[in-house]
């Protein structure tokens, strides 16, 4: 497995065959997760409710970044007078078209945009696999664990701001490591990982693992990784710049808060008190029962922290990352990056709400299937299928019926 275009096994086929083989099963696989996520979120999506990315798109199409007084206001930043959404600008940007062509934010079907993007990443992290080497077989195991056994299913069919903001900086990330195991042609690697920064800003972080299969100093390869990832940092710091007059000043600080986060932040955005609970939150935490078996009157009667559960009991599977070889380049620069991306979740002052699993985890989720592409790619075992098996039941329970049936509020 060297991240190249990796043979796809056509030889000595007739022609149908061979076609059948390589885009057949990509067809089958778009078509698949295109019905199960579309169908996830059909009903929500023809209620498309209030968006700030779609505010903030109509506000763009105005020529002006603060948008009208919201009809609703949580987590909307306001400043010096000014309403704005707190978030990276590329989402807004994305969504101008369709914001003009509805003729507003308020009938714009966000929650739809975001089960169609969600629904094209799967085919990616196939793609990204058969680019690594792995048999079409593995690659298929691996990619029904990311669409079905990890909380995007749950992110891309739920499709609220908070959601569709991570589902385009996962779509964004996996076209960077699809480019990095295939091609590896370094601008275009730096361009995608540059809009999945203006998606998700910690994404920026993961920069070491793009230098995985650069195995010397070259300068004019380096040159060209980075320029894009550093015009990518310079829109956002124009963003942050004309909303808040201060390029470092994300806008975040303004934001008319949840109540249930208050206390936490007033301890600080980012600080070291905060440790014990995103450990919590990130390893630990699970659900609970209710003793009224007549709650909602759905078995198993789950109350479901509405903060989230832990990555190890939504996708249990990523304990096979840990079989990847540290020996190897792309594997510790892999951890390496991680590392680093989930480091400001480690000290943040909240895990999210309204959620089912640990959403900030999508934020380094590609880098953890990169690693068991490492890991497990080249051997894989019943047990590992098992386990795939496991989280996509999880998860499936999670997407289909968390979000409307057993989530209890600050549980």
């Amino acid at each position: 497995m060297q991240g190249v275009e990796a043979p796809q096994g056509d030889a000595g086929l007739s022609r149908p065959v061979a076609l059948w083989r390589r885009y057949g099963v990509q067809g089958l696989l778009v078509a698949a997760t295109l019905w199960f996520y579309v169908h996830s979120v059909w009903p929500r999506a023809l209620h498309p409710g209030f968006d700030h990315n779609a505010w903030e798109a109509w506000a763009l199409l105005h020529g002006h970044v603060f948008t009208p007084p919201p009809p609703a206001r949580l987590d909307m930043m306001y400043y010096h007078g000014h309403w704005a959404s707190f978030f990276p600008p590329l989402p807004a940007f994305l969504l101008i078209p369709l914001v003009w062509l509805l003729h507003g934010p308020g009938h714009t079907p966000v929650r739809l945009v975001c089960a169609l993007v969600g629904a094209a990443c799967p085919l990616l992290v196939y793609q990204m696999t058969r680019r690594a080497g792995l048999r079409a077989g593995v690659g298929l195991w691996l990619t029904a664990l990311f669409g079905f056994g990890t909380v995007f299913w749950y992110a891309a069919t739920w499709g609220t701001p908070w959601y569709f903001v991570q589902v385009l900086a996962v779509f964004f990330y996996l076209l960077c490591l699809r480019e990095s195991f295939g091609p590896n042609r370094p601008a275009l690697v730096g361009a995608w990982f540059g809009a999945a920064l203006l998606c998700r800003n910690p994404i920026a972080l993961g920069v070491p693992f793009l230098l995985w299969r650069e195995r010397s100093w070259n300068w004019n390869r380096l040159l060209a990784l980075a320029a894009p990832i550093a015009a990518a940092v310079a829109v956002q710091l124009w963003w942050n710049a004309a909303r808040t007059g201060n390029p470092l000043d994300t806008g975040y600080a303004h934001i008319l808060m949840n109540p249930y986060f208050r206390a936490s932040f007033q301890e600080g955005m980012f600080s070291i008190r905060h440790l014990p609970y995103q450990l919590y939150s990130m390893f630990v935490a699970g659900p609970g029962f209710h003793s009224l078996p007549n709650f909602n009157g759905v078995w198993p009667y789950l109350a479901l922290a509405s903060t989230g559960q832990s990555l190890t009991l939504t996708t249990p599977a990523f304990i096979y990352t840990l079989e990847a070889d540290l020996r190897r380049r792309g594997v510790w620069l892999a951890w390496v990056s991680v590392l680093l991306t989930a480091l400001p979740q480690l000290f943040y002052y909240a895990n999210g709400t309204g959620q089912f699993g640990n959403r900030f985890s999508l934020d380094y989720t590609p880098l953890l299937l990169a690693l068991l592409i490492f890991g497990i790619g080249e051997r894989f075992r019943w047990q590992h299928a098992l386990l795939i098996l496991v989280s996509i039941g999880l998860c499936g329970y999670g997407a289909v019926y968390a979000g409307g049936i057993h989530v209890l509020p600050f549980h």
